[in-house]
């Protein structure tokens, strides 16, 4: 039974765009956007990876070669899981992702994958701390197909108490929302 990688792309950038004057997920790391690196390694996991995007950020779109944009003109994080869910149907089940999260390894998507064969949710956590990507089997598809807003899937995962996937991989909770969160990688 196949899941398909969902990556949350369709945040406006706002803290990050206040210092550097540019979109964070186009901020080069090692000579590639933040956005390569992230569907580079959800594209090698050989799932549908579905990319929410808004409609008006281009640059974002030529990224996406590998993957399959969903537009949105996103009040939020729920609204773009919302928007996702319709590309999803059919499949067991949905990995979701942050955009900024180019350092979270494939094999993660990996491992968050095969425990979502045999539990209803799951949620990768690193050093006891949750991160991503999360995961849901389809009967939770109608539940995040309703989010809205700024709040995600907290109030679902909440509720459903997600199967915890340990994991080493720090790449699962170091997201980048200000320029200071590149300190230590080579940006170009």
């Amino acid at each position: 039974m196949q899941n398909a990688i969902l990556i949350l792309a369709a945040g406006h950038s706002r803290r990050f765009r206040q210092v550097n004057g540019q979109h964070k997920l186009l901020t080069m790391i090692n000579d590639k956007p933040v956005l390569q690196h992230t569907l580079e390694q959800a594209s090698a996991t050989g799932m549908d990876v579905y990319v929410v995007t808004r409609p008006e950020d281009r640059h974002i779109h030529s990224l996406l070669k590998n993957a399959t944009p969903i537009f949105c003109h996103s009040d939020g994080i729920g609204s773009s899981i919302a928007a996702g869910m319709k590309a999803c149907e059919g499949y067991h089940g949905v990995i979701i992702s942050l955009a900024d999260l180019p350092w979270l390894k494939t094999s993660s998507y990996l491992a968050v994958s095969s425990a979502l064969q045999n539990n209803a949710s799951v949620r990768a956590m690193v050093n006891e701390k949750p991160g991503h990507p999360v995961g849901f089997q389809c009967h939770y598809f109608q539940a995040l197909a309703l989010l809205q807003g700024d709040t995600g899937a907290q109030t679902l995962l909440r509720t459903c108490l997600p199967e915890p996937v340990y994991l080493d991989d720090i790449g699962c909770l170091r997201d980048i929302d200000r320029p200071d969160d590149l300190l230590g990688t080579e940006r170009s």
